[in-house]
């Protein structure tokens, strides 16, 4: 009866009941778990009908691997995060790491919610692969030593998702000092329209009127160089520029749905807490 060995020095009893699960969940599974919690092992029995090395018995190799890729996903995956983002974040201080792993978990668990599942087949497929190849010519496997030595490419992908989760931590530092910065400024100003009405044209620019009898001072039309006759922003810059000079109490933007730019409407939305958007 062909039989492997698999160690696991984190947790044998866990993998044994995953294990258990797994093969349970088929009624002609090939394969029966033997414990052997104290010494951190198990032994995985095959059919005595299905002969070593024979096509079958590739085929249920194949099968074992996908279960252990599976196992490996659940329980090593977030530890490995962990050991990247404290190894190449050193210098951080613990709550920006913990920052960082929570927007490394949304890249790889619910990010691009689309494609997510195809996201972990992919490292399930790629760790699946790996074991499977070792299996054919090995007859024990010690799930933390494979981890370590044999998922350089899993692991490198995983590395490759905690750089660009470290990008987007700092793009949103410098987004909050930004926010930060124009919100302070904005208290600081005196009013110089009290209400403030943003069109949003079909073409993407922003038609500003003042609310009656207060409207936009001349010296604000002459200096963003607009008609007063028809005063149209082109630019979302010129248009963020605007509103910090205007520095109205309660801006309405009609036609919000409009919004090309929706981080610029994002923006007024936070700096300008009297926002009230129409469509």
């Amino acid at each position: 009866m062909p039989s492997l060995r698999v160690d696991s020095m984190k947790d044998i009893k866990g993998l044994a009941c995953y294990l258990k699960k797994r093969f349970g969940m088929n009624a002609r599974s090939p394969f029966r778990v033997v414990e052997r919690e104290e010494e951190n092992y198990l032994t995985i029995l095959i059919d005595g009908c299905i002969r070593k090395n024979g096509r079958k018995y590739l085929v249920v190799l194949n099968h074992l691997s996908d279960i252990l890729a599976e196992y490996i996903l659940k329980s090593h995956e977030t530890n490995i995060l962990e050991k990247i983002i404290a190894r190449t974040c050193e210098g951080l201080t613990k709550s920006d790491r913990d920052e960082i792993y929570r927007i490394a978990c949304m890249r790889l668990y619910t990010h691009y919610e689309a494609n997510i599942g195809s996201l972990i087949e992919s490292r399930r497929k790629l760790i699946s692969a790996k074991i499977a190849e070792y299996l054919r010519s090995a007859d024990t496997i010690t799930l933390e030593g494979f981890v370590t030595f044999r998922l350089g490419d899993y692991v490198k992908n995983l590395e490759i998702e905690v750089e660009r989760s470290i990008r987007q931590f700092f793009i949103e530092r410098q987004y909050e000092e930004y926010i930060n910065l124009l919100t302070t400024f904005v208290k600081m100003q005196v009013p110089k329209v009290p209400e403030l009405h943003v069109f949003v044209q079909n073409n993407g620019s922003y038609k500003v009127e003042g609310a009656k009898p207060f409207e936009i001072p001349e010296d604000v039309i002459n200096g963003f160089g607009i008609q007063s006759s028809n005063p149209v922003i082109e630019d979302d810059d010129f248009m963020i520029g605007f509103l910090l000079t205007c520095a109205p109490v309660r801006i309405f933007i009609h036609n919000s749905v409009l919004f090309r730019n929706k981080e610029l409407l994002n923006t007024i939305r936070i700096v300008f807490s009297e926002c009230i958007l129409l469509n």
